[in-house]
């Protein structure tokens, strides 16, 4: 067991610092907490931009324009319409919120170092790289395989400067988003676990956990065996790499690729922010994923399993085993 689920040193770290102990229910209940606060902090930093925007000329146009003898359903439809791109965006942006409040958490109460949430050691421009490369290949194997099956096709569109800007602000609100998620899930949450735990228990309840952060709306039975298997792949890449800054970076083009990179439509008619426009067939659904998108798809399946195989035969990086006293005192210093 410990060959395919290795205990990585910041696993280790984790349990020789942490101060606090609590039952799988209690750890969730904190979990829970803290995204509530994560939640209203991103609140307050959306407020900033949708203030500037209300008072903008664009903003008093649109809000003048809505009719106040509609009702209340009616009016937020509208207004969630006349938003724009930008604004939707720079939610993403938010989550670094999400990030500082697992960070704060864990120095301050749990009295963990920034090693011990697997934030330090060596290259880790080279490990985020790695990550982005990772992620970005599982989107395009799952697009490769369908537009091989039928399923998908590439239309030829023009992309915009404008459209290549709100990518842009795209790109950072998803690796931000990402890497406040793996903060939070398994920079502060399953090693919490693992300290009082087994490793397989700590790595399936937190993988688990982490399916609930999904939007459940969306989530199909496909879907969601899709997502669990995804939040499983993550967890283990991290026992294997030893560091969270890959799973930071691979989560965040994940979530690039499958919301912006790649333009899915369903019906043939693309809308939002997108590089590259899919059309999806209609009659094809189990390998389209149809109106879910293609995380809700078969190849996504096929993709996701082969690479949990793949990741699960990988040596690990930065076992426990391998850790030396004077990494411990230079760990606990940061």
């Amino acid at each position: 067991m410990n060959q395919f689920l290795p205990r990585p040193q910041f696993w280790a770290q984790t349990q020789r610092q942490i101060k606090t102990r609590f039952s799988m229910f209690g750890e969730l209940m904190i979990l829970l907490l803290l995204m509530l606060l994560s939640m209203l902090g991103q609140a307050v930093f959306l407020l900033i931009p949708s203030i500037f925007w209300v008072f903008s000329e664009q903003g008093e146009a649109a809000l003048s324009a809505m009719s106040s003898g509609e009702s209340m359903e009616a009016l937020m439809s509208d207004l969630l319409r006349t938003i724009p791109d930008w604004l939707f965006l720079c939610a993403f942006l938010g989550y670094a919120v999400m990030g500082a409040v697992a960070i704060i958490y864990c120095r301050k109460y749990q009295k963990r170092s920034l090693s011990s949430m697997g934030l330090c050691g060596r290259a880790p421009l080279g490990e985020y790289a790695l990550g982005l490369c990772f992620g970005l290949l599982l989107a395009g194997a799952i697009l490769a395989l369908g537009v091989a099956a039928g399923g998908f096709r590439l239309a030829e569109e023009a992309v915009s400067g404008e459209k290549l800007g709100l990518l842009l602000l795209a790109l950072a609100g998803c690796l931000v988003q990402g890497a406040a998620l793996e903060l939070l899930l398994r920079g502060y949450f399953a090693p919490s676990l693992g300290a009082h735990y087994p490793i397989p228990a700590a790595l399936v309840f937190s993988t688990l956990v982490s399916v609930m952060f999904r939007s459940p709306g969306s989530l199909t039975s496909l879907s969601f065996a899709n997502t669990l298997l995804l939040e499983l792949l993550l967890g283990i890449w991290v026992l294997k790499r030893g560091k969270l800054w890959s799973a930071c970076a691979l989560h965040g083009a994940w979530v690039f690729s499958m919301s912006f990179l790649f333009g899915f439509a369903p019906a043939g008619e693309h809308e939002g922010v997108y590089l590259i426009a899919v059309e999806a067939d209609a009659w094809r659904g189990l390998l389209t994923g149809g109106d879910a998108g293609p995380q809700a798809s078969i190849c996504a399946t096929v993709v996701l399993l082969a690479a949990l195989a793949a990741v699960l035969a990988l040596p690990a990086r930065d076992p426990a085993s391998a850790f030396r006293p004077e990494d411990e005192q230079a760990a606990n210093k940061l």
